[in-house]
This record gives structure tokens, C-alpha cells and sequence, in this order.
């Protein structure tokens, strides 16, 4: 290497142009007077004394007392050690930049197709630190760890979250009581593998494949309407046949999509039982939060609002909606996209089940 970049790289390091000069000024020479090295190097003789002694402090010369100021260079392991940290943190700092030069804002964009995974794992964990509603995770147990203080944070402020835990689980990652008093609304796991699926609020969705790709990718989405497929491939490919393993509170029922709370619904409301609920959601005319509680007394599926006692997913894939008797009156309430009916609900919670 030059001289010229080897000084460069001393600079890079941390030392100034002076400290580069004396310091490759007494490599060349060995043991010599300060005032020699400074004149070959061109630094200030009213400035080499002060430079020696800092170069001494880290460790790079060592000074020897004479007639003059001599010095010499010490054994080069500190500054070997400089060097190479330097190295390894402007070689990280470089992937940091690239990485978060890559890594859009799904907020900003409809569909963002990203490098690398863990891009898409990062902004999934942006978007649960601010998530207000609900959270839908798949993912394997070591992605699952890794969020898990986040699932956990968005649980205990009241956000819905409903985690997949797909493939094995080796005891080192989650144990068989490592759940225990998580606050997470529900735990599943399927032993099939699966790809990273997140859906944040119903308005930010997040995939990228586990298993048989040939190189990392991810996609991004950041609408409701695209957010809905991934919802759908959660639900009825990683939610559904799933075991459930672990839940936040045994008498607290809730559903953050209404294709699921009808699947079970319409089952006991058939054989005569009173179902009462809360439902968070949308006004579908302003797009403003509402909350209604009231007795489930109708389930509509399909155009014609035809009644399917038992209905299974196929039938639940088109439109869907259910009505409820408040105290001002009765609501309908649909599911994700819904227009015409009077809310679009995100959340449904089962306060009773009377005969």
C-alpha cells in the first residue's frame, strides 16, 4: 500500500494528519529525535512534542528520554487492533446503509419488494411497536422469538394478537412452559413449515418465504384491500388448522376477522343460544372508529343475505356480515372491505353465550 493511503487509513482510524506523519515517520526510521521525524514529516516543531505524547497515550509510540526527545514506534498490536475494529465497524456501517436504503416504508407504498428477509422482518416489527388494533404473526419459532417482545409490548396495550408458530419447536427456542403468563391473546402451532406472514392493523402486510426459495425476497403491502390476501392465507392456511398452545385469558373470546366468529357463531346461534357482542371497527360512511355491544340476531351470506347454519370457509369467502340488536337499534356489521353495510368490523369479542 502507498504511503499516501496508508496515512488515509491511519486518519480513518482516528488519528490526525500530524499523527499519521510522526507515526509513519518513526515505522521508517526506528528510534529517532522528534524534531527529525517532524521536519521529514512536515509538522510544526512547536506541535510534534504534543503529538508524540498522544500518540504514546493510545499506545501507537513510546517516548525515550535522551539529550532530546527521542521515539520510537511500539509493537504494533494496539494499533493492529484499531485498525481492524475500524475496519469491521465501516465494513457493518456500510451493510446498515445499504440495508436501510433498501428497506422501504410499506406505509408510503402499495407493494415494495425488498432483497432480503430480514428487511421485511425489521419493518414487521416497526409496524407491531405500532400497532392499535390487531396482529397477525406466522412465522418459524426462532421468528417468533425474535418478535415476541413486540407481540408481547402491543399485547399489553390492548392490541388483538393472534400468533402462528409454524414447523418444529426445539425446546431451546420456546419450552413447554415458556408461554406461561405471556400476555399474548393466542398462541398456535403447526408442525407444517410456513412462510413469514404478518398483518398489522389490517392496513400493513408482511411476507417472505421460510422454505424452497432459491434466494431471499420479500414483499410489503401497504392497503387494506391488498392486506386482505395475506389476512385470508393467515386464517385458513396458518390460523385454523393450527393448535392452539397457549391463551392470554380462557374467558376472553375474540376474533379479529368475522369469517371466523361466524364459522363458530352460527353454529350455537342455530341451536337456539343468545350471543352477545362487542364489536370494535369503522363507520363505513366516515371511516371513524366505533365500538357497538349488543345480541347477535343474524347472519347474512352472500347477495341474496341467504342463512347457512354451518357454514365452512369456501362459503365464508364472499360476503358476510352479521346484524346486532344495540340499545338504539339494530347494526349490520360486515367484514373487511365492507361498503354497504353500517360498520366494517376489526375486532369481535363474545361477552356471553346464554341458552
Amino acid at each position: 500500500m502507498e504511503t499516501d493511503r496508508l496515512r488515509e487509513a491511519l486518519e480513518r482510524a482516528g488519528l490526525t494528519e500530524y499523527q499519521a506523519a510522526v507515526y509513519l515517520g518513526l515505522l521508517d526510521k526506528g528510534t529517532a529525535p522528534v524534531v527529525d521525524v517532524a521536519e521529514q514529516a512536515g509538522v510544526p516543531t512547536s506541535q510534534v512534542y504534543d503529538v508524540v505524547r498522544t500518540l504514546e497515550d493510545r499506545g501507537f509510540v513510546e517516548a525515550v528520554e535522551r539529550d532530546r526527545l527521542h521515539a520510537r514506534a511500539d509493537e504494533p498490536g494496539t494499533v493492529l487492533d484499531e485498525l481492524r475494529s475500524t475496519g469491521e465497524l465501516l465494513a457493518d456501517a456500510a451493510d446498515e446503509i445499504e440495508e436501510r436504503w433498501e428497506r422501504p416504508d410499506p406505509s408510503e407504498h402499495r407493494v415494495s419488494v425488498v432483497k432480503r428477509q430480514r428487511t421485511v422482518v425489521e419493518n414487521a416489527r416497526a409496524a407491531i411497536e405500532a400497532a392499535n388494533v390487531s396482529v397477525e404473526f406466522g412465522g418459524t419459532a426462532e421468528q417468533f422469538t425474535e418478535l415476541r417482545p413486540a407481540l408481547e409490548s402491543a399485547a399489553g396495550r390492548g392490541v388483538v394478537v393472534h400468533a402462528s408458530i409454524n414447523g418444529p419447536i426445539a425446546d431451546s427456542e420456546i419450552g413447554p412452559e415458556d408461554l406461561v403468563g405471556s400476555p399474548i391473546t393466542e398462541v398456535r402451532h403447526s408442525r407444517s413449515p410456513g412462510s413469514f406472514l404478518t398483518v398489522v392493523d389490517r392496513r400493513q402486510g408482511f411476507l417472505s418465504p421460510n422454505v424452497h426459495a432459491d434466494e431471499e425476497y420479500g414483499v410489503q403491502v401497504g392497503d387494506d384491500l391488498l392486506t386482505f390476501l395475506f389476512h385470508w392465507s393467515f386464517l385458513t392456511c396458518g390460523w385454523v388448522p393450527a393448535e392452539r398452545v397457549h391463551v392470554a385469558d380462557e374467558d376472553d373470546t375474540v376474533y379479529v376477522s368475522i369469517e371466523e366468529f361466524v364459522r363458530h357463531a352460527a353454529v350455537v346461534a342455530d341451536e337456539g343460544a343468545t350471543v352477545t357482542v362487542a364489536v370494535h371497527g369503522r363507520d363505513t360512511d366516515t371511516g371513524d372508529p366505533v365500538d357497538v355491544r349488543g345480541r347477535l340476531v343474524d347472519v347474512r351470506l352472500g347477495d341474496g343475505n341467504g342463512s347457512v347454519t354451518d357454514p365452512s370457509y369456501d362459503e365464508l369467502g364472499g360476503t358476510v356480515s352479521i346484524v346486532v340488536a344495540t340499545e338504539s337499534g339494530e347494526v349490520e356489521v360486515g367484514g373487511w372491505g365492507a361498503v354497504g353495510e353500517d360498520i366494517e368490523a376489526e375486532i369481535v369479542r363474545v361477552e356471553s353465550i346464554t341458552d
